[in-house]
């Protein structure tokens, strides 16, 4: 099938492709209310009382639940393997069985890109974490000097179009956002628009004619505007020529969180009926804590005094004017055993919606009590573990994507197999888990994957059993060259008399 790429419009001479619609203002205040919940910045639900008392108890239940996911889906380091190319006698691909620097290039420039543990874990975190609140995560591959860096990119400020009759074909990303700057001396929002749209085939009438990008166009917009207000369609001003991208696939890659069929945005974590059960049990604690300041106290009264007070402080000894007066409480009857089950369902019903267990945040009440086997933990974390393999399943491609792309622009091999060896983020008996190590041994299963089962870096683990192997040979050397020292024998000569064919008889 011909494909005739198309050129980049004139876009000194036009305004940008995208139009920010109704649905996209109501997704980005979603993310914003997602966000105020996750910091704890829900609105309390009394009023202080005349003595000046909050009774507000605030509960945020809402970033632990964003916080186990974002723990189980990339709390451990994530290894990202190559297979290297079909060598020259034209034998089948072959994985790295020494280390990385002496057996595949590749390898060492995709570990370099996405960075060690403590580089590469912070960036998957946050990718996950945006996820969590926006439903899909973005990742955008920056050019720089002589290399490239890996981007998270802000979903409340990503707008999408894409094929007809085909949402998960993307054609136009649209990234807009606004900071305030000072222009002759006056405060000014500027607002800041790029837009990547695809290069699609030609449409040649009589043929079918594929939905996958040539290339892609990038185009940058400025535009300064009035405080508080939205940008003027009209008013964009190109920031420069357009920019060709001459790959299949674009610079910013995406991954919805969880799927959601028939839509290009997924499901978040962190949805509008759980930040309205946080509300709720919120609401629940804060009427218990205004119970208790109210009806905490007995309410004593004496018969036979009029309209006299009783002055009631603690460590004061009240005295009455007769003899025959009596103090007596009113007995309030309170429903605060009620309200606390009534909080604790609440607790447990934001468990249910979220897929994250009580025992996944730490909470004690859910905690179990004994040993148990692994069978027991696995059911106890069940719906997380469902949920973490989801998004296993999508961010897992976004990474490959990215991984292939980087191969790309490189200019290295991009047809090879990556492997991503995800840890198990579930609790574990050392002592168990290495017996059912050795026994998976005994039935074929490769070291490699033992090691990766029970959270170690095969790679890491080789380099150092083999320092450790150069450490003692280099140890025992000494300590042999030591005791001939003592013996009086010269190296040279022991080494002689072994490698000599005869032997000497003594007079």
């Amino acid at each position: 099938m011909t494909q005739t790429m198309q050129k980049p419009p004139n876009t000194a001479q036009m305004q940008p492709q995208y139009k920010i619609t109704e649905q996209d203002k109501k997704r980005v205040q979603r993310i914003a209310e997602a966000w105020k919940a996750y910091d704890g910045e829900l609105e309390a639900p009394l009023k202080k009382t005349e003595e000046g008392i909050d009774p507000n108890v605030m509960s945020n239940q809402c970033q632990p639940i964003v916080e186990a996911g974002v723990n189980f889906l990339f709390g451990r380091e994530l290894e990202i393997s190559l297979e290297t190319d079909t060598s020259q006698d034209g034998q089948a691909p072959q994985k790295r069985k020494s280390k990385r620097k002496k057996v595949s290039p590749e390898q060492d420039y995709i570990d370099k890109i996405w960075g060690e543990k403590e580089t590469r874990v912070p960036l998957l975190q946050d990718l996950a974490m945006n996820g969590a609140m926006a439903r899909n995560a973005f990742l955008k591959i920056v050019p720089t000097d002589d290399t490239f860096r890996l981007v998270v990119i802000d979903p409340s400020t990503v707008y999408m179009d894409h094929a007809p009759q085909d949402c998960e074909t993307t054609t136009l990303y649209c990234i807009q956002f606004s900071k305030t700057e000072t222009i002759d001396g006056r405060p000014a929002q500027v607002f800041y628009r790029e837009e990547i749209w695809a290069q699609l085939p030609e449409i040649i009438p009589g043929q079918i004619t594929s939905n996958t990008p040539t290339s892609w166009t990038i185009q940058y917009w400025t535009q300064v505007g009035a405080m508080n207000m939205e940008p003027k369609i009209g008013s964009w001003v190109p920031a420069g020529e357009p920019i060709v991208w001459p790959y299949k696939f674009a610079p910013l890659f995406k991954c919805k969180n969880l799927p959601r069929p028939n839509e290009a945005w997924g499901t978040a974590d962190l949805v509008s009926n759980l930040i309205g059960m946080n509300k709720a049990l919120n609401v629940e604690q804060s009427c218990t804590q205004l119970n208790l300041i109210l009806y905490g106290h007995p309410f004593l009264y004496a018969p036979g005094m009029g309209e006299g007070n009783i002055r009631y402080q603690p460590g004061y000894i009240m005295q009455l004017p007769l003899p025959e007066n009596k103090i007596e409480a009113v007995n309030i009857h309170s429903e605060i055993a009620n309200g606390i089950a009534f909080a604790d369902e609440i607790r447990s019903n934001m468990d249910e919606q979220s897929g994250v267990p009580g025992v996944a945040v730490g909470r004690v009440k859910a905690m179990p009590r004994g040993q148990m086997s692994g069978i027991a933990i696995g059911l106890f974390f069940m719906s997380l573990i469902k949920k973490t393999d989801k998004k296993r399943c999508l961010y897992g491609k976004l990474i490959i994507d990215v991984t292939r792309a980087l191969l790309e622009l490189n200019h290295m091999n991009s047809d090879v197999s990556i492997t991503l060896a995800w840890q198990d983020a579930l609790p574990h008996d050392d002592l168990a888990a290495v017996q059912a190590a050795v026994l998976k041994g005994q039935v074929g299963i490769s070291k490699t994957t033992r090691q990766r089962e029970l959270g170690y870096d095969p790679e890491e683990e080789l380099e150092l059993s083999q320092t450790e192997e150069e450490q003692k040979v280099e140890q025992q050397l000494k300590e042999q060259q030591a005791m001939m020292a003592a013996q009086g024998v010269q190296p040279g000569q022991q080494q002689q008399q072994a490698e000599s064919p005869f032997m000497v008889r003594g007079q």
